[in-house]
């Protein structure tokens, strides 16, 4: 069975399928692609024989859409650390023009560098288990090739009245392939634009035909698994 689940924030994408395969009965549960903590959206949820099918699924091409902050960073590359003022003159004062022309080295296959909270396996070690129990440590973030299809700018707003004044927000959608870390573009995007930026929100909207509109919420989904 292929579960198109919403993965609500604060949640890991491990939360979601121990919860579905203990409290549903299914032997064998997995998902086809992690989804951080902080973000939201599509999780494919797959259950027994269809745990066999996780590479098909995680083969398909994904789309987020993530909103941006220009001026900050932070550790994480989002809200999950606290966040530093970085060229915040700059990021105040950035065009839309300019982030457009920013974009476009992005797009087609390129060498991306992991983010240290990440899941990613370096001598041994999980890079987030590091970083959160000694930021002092420093381990050599690997670089991968991945493949951004496409990316549109939904929004750009200067100088916006959020939790810090001041600020620089666009929202962009990102069409992908698998093993993306929207954050790592996000943080790469305000080094090139001579500032920081931070991920504010991230939702994953689509993998393969499989959309949000389709996903059915943690609690939906537990309640048809349980009356069946």
């Amino acid at each position: 069975m292929i579960i198109n689940v919403f993965k609500p924030k604060a949640w890991t994408s491990n939360d979601v399928v121990q919860k579905i395969k203990h409290a549903c009965g299914f032997k064998k549960v997995g998902h086809a692609g992690t989804l951080d903590p902080l973000a939201e959206g599509v999780l494919l949820v797959l259950t027994d024989g269809d745990t066999k099918r996780q590479d098909e699924f995680m083969n398909l091409k994904k789309e987020y859409l993530v909103k941006v902050v220009f001026g900050y960073e932070s550790d994480s590359h989002d809200l999950g650390t606290p966040l530093r003022i970085c060229g915040k003159d700059v990021g105040d004062n950035l065009s839309r023009e300019a982030l457009s022309t920013a974009l476009v080295k992005y797009i087609g296959r390129i060498q991306q560098q992991v983010p240290a909270y990440s899941a990613v396996h370096v001598k041994g070690q999980r890079l987030y288990k590091v970083a959160k129990e000694d930021s002092s440590t420093i381990l050599s973030l690997p670089y991968k090739e991945i493949e951004i299809l496409d990316i549109n700018i939904c929004s750009f707003t200067n100088n916006e009245q959020l939790n810090y004044p001041f600020c620089t927000t666009a929202e962009l959608r990102i069409s992908c392939g698998k093993g993306t870390y929207i954050r790592s573009l996000v943080r790469d995007l305000g080094k090139d634009l001579g500032c920081g930026a931070v991920a504010m929100s991230l939702i994953r909207t689509k993998i393969g035909e499989y959309n949000i509109e389709g996903s059915l919420t943690l609690d939906k989904v537990l309640l048809e698994h349980l009356k069946s």
